[in-house]
């Protein structure tokens, strides 16, 4: 792997939660953060869904009290895969209340209270084990609670929640993530090859494995995860990487290509909105390539985009990143000058000076 390409994408290993489902009976996944969320089958407009015209019907009453508590977590999964949340929430505090050792109900409650609500995870997850020890699912989710905080400790918990369920894609996406971690990037993708052997279409594991490759210098590999992602639906982070992946290999042109998926053409204008790093850095790394390609007019636009959507703080990041490259002189006063212009077409057409801009949130 070039170092333009280990240089130009940072390892993000907890990332891109809300991606494509790897079944559709198990879009929500068993450990761990969600896998994903969608509408379903419900075909109306998002104002009825969120006035809840696509939820499902509400459990009967006359059940007995450990019955109901058992289809309230079948609905609260229902509502969870619409993203309903607080409704899937409030369905699974009253599961409880009826059951307060129902296993699967403090379960899903705390996965969908990660990673806003951790203490409270953790509770729920350590109700659920007091309940049932060996429960491998809650074993992961656990580990996945502790990356961070005690990665050791985190690491046997996913080993074990393994011995009690190899096949667990889930547990092996989580244990891949600490195993990196832990130094032993060789182990991670052992993991998530096993992983994606069990699901070939799991889109965290894919894009966690194209990280690590990236990282351990196997840039076509990366690519191929990627390509694999971006073949089952639109996918912003895995069009970013592979644009990167593609430029550093020298083949402008497909990384374009990528680019303006998510962009749109070169040269038009986007007018500010809120300012998502993501977003600013593919248009700062769209600027490199078209400079580089001696396409100036339509990275002087992009320019323009950058400063719109990222404002002074995205140009005292490239100014301080410039004085530091080259450019000593240049001014520290997060405006737009003639002088930074000229300073970042110059570091664009050079790629070992462009290659490390970012705007970080």
């Amino acid at each position: 792997m070039t170092s333009r390409i280990r240089s130009a994408i940072p390892l993000i290993l907890i990332a891109g939660l809300l991606g494509t489902p790897s079944l559709a009976e198990d879009m929500l996944g068993t450990a761990g953060p969600i896998r994903s969320f969608g509408f379903g089958t419900c075909k109306l407009p998002y104002p009825a869904r969120a006035r809840g015209e696509c939820d499902p019907p509400e459990v009967s009453a006359t059940l007995p009290a450990d019955v109901r508590s058992q289809q309230r977590v079948v609905r609260a999964r229902q509502l969870t895969e619409i993203a309903r949340l607080p409704q899937a929430i409030a369905e699974l505090d009253t599961a409880i209340t009826e059951q307060p050792g129902n296993v699967p109900a403090l379960l899903l409650r705390a996965r969908l209270r990660i990673p806003a609500q951790l203490t409270e995870a953790t509770r729920d997850v350590k109700a659920a084990l007091q309940a049932a020890p060996e429960n491998a699912d809650a074993l992961a989710t656990m580990a996945f609670i502790l990356i961070g905080q005690d990665d050791q400790a985190a690491l046997q918990l996913a080993t074990d929640a393994l011995v009690r369920d190899p096949p667990s894609v889930d547990a092996l996406w989580i244990r891949a993530i600490l195993a990196n971690r832990s130094g032993r990037p060789e182990q991670s993708e052992a993991d998530l090859d096993r992983a994606i052997a069990i699901e070939p279409d799991d889109r965290r594991s894919r894009m966690t494995r194209a990280e690590i490759r990236l990282q351990t210098g196997k840039a076509a590999g990366a690519k191929e995860d990627l390509d694999a992602i971006l073949a089952a639906g639109s996918d912003l982070q895995a069009l970013q990487m592979r644009a990167t992946i593609l430029a550093g290999l020298g083949d402008d042109s497909a990384a374009l290509a990528d680019l303006n998926k998510v962009l749109g053409p070169p040269g038009q204008r986007v007018l500010p909105g809120p300012a998502r790093p993501d977003l600013v850095n593919m248009f700062v790394q769209r600027a490199l390539i078209l400079t580089r390609t001696g396409r100036e007019p339509d990275a002087r636009q992009d320019l323009e985009t950058i400063v719109a959507l990222g404002g002074n703080r995205a140009i005292l990041q490239m100014q301080v990143y410039l004085r530091g490259h080259g450019f000593p002189d240049l001014a520290l006063n997060g405006k737009r000058s003639d002088q930074l212009d000229d300073a970042l077409r110059a570091c664009f057409i050079n790629s070992a000076c462009g290659r490390g801009i970012a705007i970080r949130g």
